[in-house]
């Protein structure tokens, strides 16, 4: 609850006017409804004797206490998601800034909304300078972010404000922030990390259990940075105009899902790179109907003796609608634009959306 709410309730609950509040505290009536609004807050002289006056500490006026569970966070998310959907990426932006400032000390929420909020913007298709003033916003929350005292916050933080100034060619910005960063350790010294060093206590006191967990989620990321990687190479290839070489990355790429039991839809995103800059018409839909046939069905990591510990089931439809969006707008697909087969591929899948994910 933001501190506007809990001056209001706090009041209430006493049988407090706003006038006695304001008398007590030596203000006007209006600026006491103005706190109550949220449209201003009390001056810090004032904090101190507006909290004994309404009997909580400095923590509960200042929402310090607050906490939201991940099951409320993920809820949050999926409703800026729908909102963005039906009403537009304004209606998105407002929503998030409102929940913001319900827990204004939860970086994790921060942090959650803000990469949601940048990637909707970059398939929001919106002219530039509307873009601009959502821009400023989430380079200011960026900002916050990368001043994290968690570590794994600030790192992630940092990574998008450095990928956002290349986007924008301020080299040298990408230059200071990533120079700050710290380094990753080397592989030799990454073996005596801890989470090997946990691994080895849980084996040592027979909870294998939780070792293997452990060392399945470790896998799972370690993973997910390969094919991050690989993807990259296959688009330096492109860049290099070595061809061949980006279709033999783009192979290696699209082999570990079946290697590792990873989500299918990973196998053609690597060779789906290389059809859309040789612009093959005929090979892009042909892939995109496969990757997009992936999304119909949850993806179940149980499957995998990988991941089988940590068996989660994912539904992807969740992200379909963004990446229908993409298809529709980005640039890199206007090679397409009048192919048949992929007018009627978009409007089947927005079709499928409409009737099984949009109430």
């Amino acid at each position: 609850m933001p501190m506007n709410l809990v001056i209001q309730q706090k009041r209430k609950e006493l049988g407090l006017t706003q006038e006695q509040v304001a008398k007590y505290l030596n203000v006007s009536i209006p600026a006491v409804s103005k706190w109550e609004k949220g449209s201003t807050s009390p001056d810090i002289s004032l904090l101190a004797p507006l909290a004994r006056l309404l009997k909580v500490d400095l923590n509960t006026l200042f929402c310090f206490q607050e906490d939201i569970s991940e099951q409320e966070m993920g809820c949050v998310c999926r409703g800026i998601m729908e909102i963005a959907q039906k009403e537009g990426v304004a209606s998105a932006f407002g929503a998030a800034k409102q929940k913001i400032h319900e827990y204004p000390h939860n970086e994790a929420l921060l942090q959650r909304l803000t990469f949601q909020l940048d990637g909707l913007l970059a398939i929001s298709g919106l002219p530039d300078h509307e873009v601009r003033c959502y821009d400023d916003m989430l380079a200011q929350w960026y900002h916050k972010l990368a001043g994290s005292s968690d570590g794994k916050i600030s790192n992630s933080a940092s990574y998008m404000m450095v990928s956002r100034f290349i986007r924008n060619g301020e080299y040298g910005k990408a230059q200071e922030v990533l120079d700050s960063m710290p380094d990753k350790e080397d592989a030799f010294s990454s073996m005596a990390d801890k989470q090997m060093l946990q691994t080895n206590i849980y084996l040592c006191q027979g909870e294998t259990e939780k070792a293997i967990k452990g060392l399945q989620n470790a896998l799972l990321l370690a993973l997910n940075k390969v094919q991050m990687l690989l993807y990259k190479m296959v688009d330096a290839e492109l860049a290099d105009g070595c061809i061949q070489a980006a279709k033999d990355v783009a192979d290696k790429a699209s082999q570990m899902p079946g290697l590792f039991g990873l989500w299918e839809y990973n196998s053609f995103v690597a060779p789906l790179q290389v059809a859309g800059a040789m612009k093959d018409a005929g090979e892009c839909v042909c892939l995109l109907r496969k990757l997009l046939e992936t999304m119909r069905t949850p993806w179940d990591m149980g499957n995998s003796p990988l991941f089988n510990r940590i068996a989660k089931v994912s539904d992807p439809k969740q992200m379909l609608p963004a990446i229908l969006l993409e298809l529709e707008r980005d640039a890199a697909y206007d090679f397409l634009r009048e192919h048949s087969e992929f007018k009627e591929l978009v409007s089947e899948y927005k079709a499928w959306v409409g009737s099984e994910i949009i109430p």
